[in-house]
């Protein structure tokens, strides 16, 4: 069924009942990964942290509207459908700029180290705040992160959370830093810092806190992004497992013990569950902080949909039934 678009203002957030309100809205890029081989060659796989968090959402059974543009090309093509296959809604329309490219190299160990092909792509074919009147009327979060909030672009995003936030909109970035590929480094570290104030739920690694000059425990520095917007941190250890921090409680998740094939997209798909959990057990529901016991349940569920990915080639997320 088509989504009901209003122009995103007071009067459209509060005509639907609170208990509609279950879809996400995601932005970010779309890009093809060329994985590389032992022997040089590269092989294609679909993927972009944003879209991959938007594929997972679908397959976990959230209402999810990717609002990128992507491109007309046979990549763009596949990206369409990869998305519609896993009940995503595509209401960025297409664009005639080539897919956004990245290409992948993996350790001993299976993590991914990234070079990116940005310029002039479908996926930053639009400004931000130009998607304020898409604004389906049934979402209660929106998402956003990554390269997509990388300077230049991230000056408008950050001016369109801020427009959400003052609409009483829940917002959600993985701020998944690449200082490696920003001209600037500095000023991507403060843009970032900026951006995360903007929103309710944030998620950060420890090498994102470290790219963001906020050197330490980890720990202690995820605590200090709460703030009054900010009402969660979820903070990512790779194999040592997730915490989960409110100013009222703080839960830890140990990873669960599986075989590693590669940890492409394992970040993405760990957010996703723990987001689909919170959306299903009603804790974005009202502006009151999560309870404890709702987010060490988001937790759980993120690293059930880890565990699956990770035992797969590329990003897999999971339909809610192989859990």
């Amino acid at each position: 069924m088509e989504p009901t678009i209003h122009p995103l203002g007071m009067s459209s957030v509060s005509t639907a009942p609170e208990r509609t309100r279950r879809g996400v809205v995601v932005a970010g890029e779309a890009l093809i990964d060329l994985l590389q081989r032992p022997d040089g060659s590269l092989v294609p796989h679909l993927g972009g942290s944003p879209w991959n968090l938007a594929r997972a959402l679908g397959r976990l059974g959230c209402e999810v509207s990717y609002l990128n543009p992507l491109s007309s090309d046979d990549f763009g093509e596949q990206l369409v459908q990869a998305l519609e296959d896993s009940r995503v809604q595509c209401l960025g329309g297409r664009s005639a700029l080539p897919t956004s490219l990245a290409v992948v190299k993996l350790d001993a160990q299976g993590h991914p180290d990234y070079a990116f092909y940005r310029e002039g792509v479908a996926d930053r074919d639009f400004a931000p705040l130009s998607l304020l009147p898409r604004w389906p009327q049934t979402a209660l979060l929106f998402h956003v992160g990554s390269l997509a909030v990388m300077p230049p672009d991230g000056q408008a995003w950050l001016a369109t959370l801020s427009a959400l936030v003052e609409r009483g909109i829940s917002t959600s970035i993985d701020i998944n830093m690449r200082p490696r590929v920003a001209t600037d480094r500095e000023a991507y570290a403060r843009m970032s810092r900026q951006i995360l104030t903007r929103s309710r739920i944030v998620k950060v690694s420890d090498e994102d806190l470290e790219a963001l000059h906020r050197p330490g425990d980890p720990l202690v520095q995820a605590r200090a992004l709460l703030n009054d917007i900010t009402q969660v941190v979820v903070l990512t250890l790779g194999a040592l497992g997730a915490w989960g921090l409110t100013r009222e409680a703080e839960r830890f998740q140990p990873p669960e013990r599986v075989p590693v094939v590669d940890t492409v997209g394992a970040g993405d798909c760990f957010y996703a569950g723990f987001l689909a959990q919170l959306i299903e057990s009603g804790a974005l529901d009202s502006p009151a902080v999560p309870a404890a016991d709702q987010v060490a349940q988001a937790l759980a569920l993120g690293n059930r949909v880890t565990a699956f990915n990770i035992q797969r080639a590329g990003c897999q997320p999971p339909w809610r039934h192989e859990l």
